[in-house]
């Protein structure tokens, strides 16, 4: 934060727009792969909505990680009831991994309903492939509000341009990914109206577990730099299951707009 000190306004719009940058990279791709292009207020409105769910996981998160901390400072002879104990879920790697599986289904659970709130009444929302579309426009809102946390922390302009740099290519992708994988399940839930709550709780399970595992490999880099590897391939191999969703999902009609979840 030493950097912030000393900024001026020129400096403060450039740290913005790089926060932005990843996003709206992401965004210009994404919105090629709808022949009918969404309104642009509802692109926008969609996206501020995406942005504002940032606070609110991230206020969820917090609440989740002081309560796990605080079981665990009060527990210090419960042994193994606590899940704040790490031997209450066996070894450490699950540990973390549960704890990463509940900070990941936050925030798309955030970005699901930034984007339902908004478009599930509306007009525009005419197409299966909207709900794709959206999501992901809901999830570039969220990762932008992160970015510009992340370049505000960067001790100088050549930092921040690395974060940008190294956001776009997994943690803004990774999220644009995990929300086109709800949002797909999300059409299906719309147009099996009948029962609709098991596609859209499968997307959920499914982003999540895409989501958390990124987290976990990306950790475990940090450690063993042959894990980069391993991140990569989960990368491709999720940017190749989304397109396919995208073939798919443009093949699918909805019948009216009632009934929506």
């Amino acid at each position: 934060m030493a950097y912030l000190t000393s900024i001026d306004w020129p400096e403060l719009a450039t740290l913005i727009l790089l926060g932005l940058l990843p996003s709206a990279v992401w965004l210009w791709y994404y919105l090629r792969k709808d022949n009918h292009p969404e309104p642009k207020m509802m692109v926008l409105g969609v996206f501020w909505y995406g942005f504002l769910g940032t606070f609110f996981a991230f206020s969820a998160e917090w609440a989740f990680m002081k309560t796990l901390a605080d079981t665990a400072l009060g527990c210090g002879d419960c042994g193994n009831k606590s899940i704040g104990n790490l031997d209450a879920l066996g070894t450490v790697a699950v540990s973390s991994f549960f704890i990463l599986g509940t900070l990941a289904f936050i925030e798309e659970i955030a970005k699901y309903l930034s984007a339902k709130i908004k478009i599930i009444r509306s007009a525009a929302f005419d197409e299966p492939i909207d709900a794709m579309i959206y999501l992901i426009v809901a999830a570039l809102g969220f990762a932008a509000a992160e970015n510009i946390g992340y370049v505000f922390q960067a001790k100088d302009a050549a930092t921040a341009v690395g974060v940008t740099f190294y956001r776009f290519i997994s943690a803004t992708a990774l999220h644009t990914l995990a929300s086109a994988v709800v949002g797909y399940f999300l059409a299906l839930s719309i147009i099996h109206k009948k029962h609709p709550l098991p596609y859209v709780g499968a997307g959920l399970l499914f982003a999540t577990l895409l989501h958390t595992l990124f987290n976990f490999l990306i950790i475990l880099s940090e450690e063993n730099s042959a894990m980069v590897t391993s991140v990569v391939l989960l990368m491709i191999v999720m940017f190749f299951f989304v397109s396919e969703l995208f073939v798919h999902v443009k093949r699918l009609h909805f019948e009216k707009l009632e009934n929506r979840i």
